[in-house]
């Protein structure tokens, strides 16, 4: 029986050898990609790269947008893939994903469509894959990553980092207090608020000690709350407790009959003025029509001619 005896080093060294080959001959093999890829004007100098914000910040109920731009070394692509995920760049949800191609009348995919409250408000072919989101709410508030995949797999580049989107809460403010009348007539006084939530409206004057009678309406960050106008002559005060503390607002109401048999005071001092003006310019014109007609020369005299008869001889 023979023994072969193998030296460890030097099979080590070959498959080190071997490894080194092959990494020289592939690079060799890009390398020559390039630079035929280069003087076909296919690729350019620039290399893989994408830029977007770590953070961006969106008040509650608006629109956000997302920037994001990249780079690439290829000048001329026929596909664009775009993908945005959400809390990781590899496996978080696909909240949005289009398709742009190079001729979009042949399938109608450009990337214009929305996909829910997601859309992009950039052009893949412009290098630009902002990602909107239309009226933003807590719920969206995250890490976003977007990504963009060119002819094939390996065409693919996104960001690792991420986006961080923050949702801003509106502050609760006490906005306006007016008289609402209704088509039947019937009048309501009305305070508006906006706010994340919106403030809970209490009614000072008068005190409000059934609910039944607040009539409340809520629309996203904004709300109103109305009671009828019952009592005249008070001023009707509603109040709510803001983040910077107490806000109120105030308003005089006097019932419709009792504003009709009144005539507004400037109103009143407009007609005095106008009445004034009119009896004075009314003088004027009677004074300069009398010393007009005083003056005119008489008419001119009417001299008849009758003609003579022939004298006879």
């Amino acid at each position: 029986m023979k023994l072969f005896s193998v030296n460890i080093n030097d099979y080590l060294f070959t498959i080190v050898i071997n490894i080194v080959s092959r990494e020289i001959w592939w690079c060799s093999v890009l390398y020559i990609k390039a630079l035929l890829f280069s003087a076909l004007g296919l690729i350019s100098a620039d290399e893989w790269s994408m830029t977007v914000p770590q953070a961006v910040k969106q008040t509650f109920g608006e629109d956000a947008v997302l920037p994001c731009s990249f780079t690439t070394p290829y000048t001329s692509y026929q596909n664009i893939t775009v993908v945005w995920r959400l809390k990781d760049a590899y496996n978080g949800q696909i909240i949005f994903k289009c398709l742009s191609t190079e001729n979009p009348s042949d399938n109608g995919q450009n990337c214009t469509e929305s996909i829910g409250r997601y859309s992009l408000a950039g052009n893949p072919r412009s290098k630009n894959i902002s990602l909107r989101i239309k009226d933003v709410s807590f719920s969206e508030d995250g890490q976003y990553f977007c990504c963009f995949e060119l002819i094939k797999k390996e065409d693919t580049y996104r960001t690792k980092t991420g986006t961080r989107l923050s949702v801003q809460s509106i502050p609760q403010t006490l906005e306006s207090i007016y008289i609402r009348t209704l088509p039947s007539g019937e009048q309501f006084i009305t305070c508006d608020v906006k706010g994340t939530p919106p403030p809970t409206v209490t009614w000072i004057v008068p005190e409000i000690t059934s609910s039944s009678l607040v009539s409340v309406q809520r629309d996203g960050v904004r709300a109103s709350s109305s009671i009828p106008a019952n009592q005249s002559n008070i001023n009707y005060t509603c109040q709510i407790h803001g983040e910077t503390g107490l806000q109120d607002l105030s308003i005089y109401y006097q019932k419709r009959s009792e504003q009709e048999q009144q005539i507004p005071f400037t109103l009143f001092v407009v007609f005095v003025v106008l009445s004034g003006v009119f009896f004075i310019s009314s003088i004027i014109l009677a004074v300069i029509y009398k010393i007009g007609s005083s003056k005119s020369p008489a008419p001119p005299q009417e001299v008849n001619f009758r003609k003579s008869s022939p004298v006879q001889t």
